[in-house]
């Protein structure tokens, strides 16, 4: 063989390795794109893994959290270490957020127009109700506070902003996690579990679907002391134009059995209200659903 015919049949084998399916070809460009998409995917995946916990994570209990092979995640922590959104624990090797960032989160909490509209309703609502009113969005399968105003009755001091809750066990994050999908659900069964909180804490995953499907129904979550023995919440959706939840509105406190429909109608009503402000302003963040599902990884 030449070597000119060496080099056509060259060509031809890298033409035919790109042929699709469908008989046309990858664009190669498009293939390098998807893979920039699918990393940054994965590495939004294990920086929300780390968020969701409050405590350092290694290397393979990253891999189970977000599903990716350990070779996969120990080369994407080195990334996230290199630009500062991770650290890494020098004596356990372990990983935690950076502080770069935490400094990107921290002026958002400040700029955010959703966070600072949402003061005037949560305000509204702490005053008539006299408990606390919270803004929550989730944070992986963790409902974590965006913005809080305390009422007169408040309960709760040391529930502070940026600290993930155990979603299943609380208003905002159930009613949260019944608008996501089941297979996002499942993992959270699989991954961590329903742990008990108080006697009345749903830690039977049947039993927990049976009250997502309810809550769907009725269009508010009711969580009747799941998380704190010392008191209870009730949450209504903020919503998109596609009715996908922005975040969830809590009312949280020693809320009485019989005061529980004219709150819920108060916090449908502010929930509503909000929606309506941020679709006018064109203000729309992204769903509180848009999270990364899992995916299997092979580690290369």
């Amino acid at each position: 063989m030449s070597p000119a015919t060496g080099a056509l049949n060259d060509v031809a084998t890298g033409m035919t390795s790109k042929l699709t399916s469908h008989g046309g070809f990858v664009n190669e460009r498009e293939n390098r794109d998807a893979g920039h998409v699918r990393a940054v995917s994965r590495a939004t995946r294990i920086v929300t893994a780390l968020a969701e916990h409050p405590y350092p994570l290694g290397i393979v209990e990253l891999a189970q959290f977000v599903h990716l092979s350990p070779a996969s995640v120990h080369r994407i922590l080195g990334t996230l270490v290199s630009v500062g959104w991770v650290e890494q624990n020098s004596r356990t090797a372990k990983y935690r957020l950076g502080m770069h960032a935490i400094g990107i989160g921290s002026v958002g909490m400040v700029t955010n127009p959703v966070l600072h509209d949402a003061r005037m309703y949560l305000s509204r609502l702490a005053e008539w109700s006299g408990h606390d009113a919270v803004l929550s969005t989730l944070v992986g399968v963790k409902a974590v506070q965006l913005s809080r105003v305390a009422g007169a009755h408040t309960e709760f001091i040391e529930f502070e902003p940026g600290h993930p809750q155990p979603a299943y066990a609380m208003a905002d994050g159930k009613l949260l996690l019944s608008y996501m999908p089941y297979e996002q659900r499942r993992n959270l069964y699989e991954n961590d579990g329903l742990r008990r909180f108080t006697p009345n804490t749903i830690t039977d995953p049947d039993a927990m679907e049976a009250e997502f499907s309810r809550i769907q129904e009725q269009g508010y979550a009711v969580d009747n002391f799941e998380r704190f023995d010392t008191g209870r919440g009730i949450a209504a959706p903020v919503l998109d134009a596609d009715r996908r939840p922005i975040a969830a509105m809590l009312c949280l406190g020693k809320i009485e059995p019989d005061r529980d429909a004219e709150i819920i109608q108060q916090l449908l009503s502010l929930a509503r209200e909000m929606s309506e402000r941020l679709r006018a302003a064109g203000d729309l963040p992204a769903s509180a659903l848009d999270i990364a599902m899992p995916e299997t990884d092979s580690g290369h």
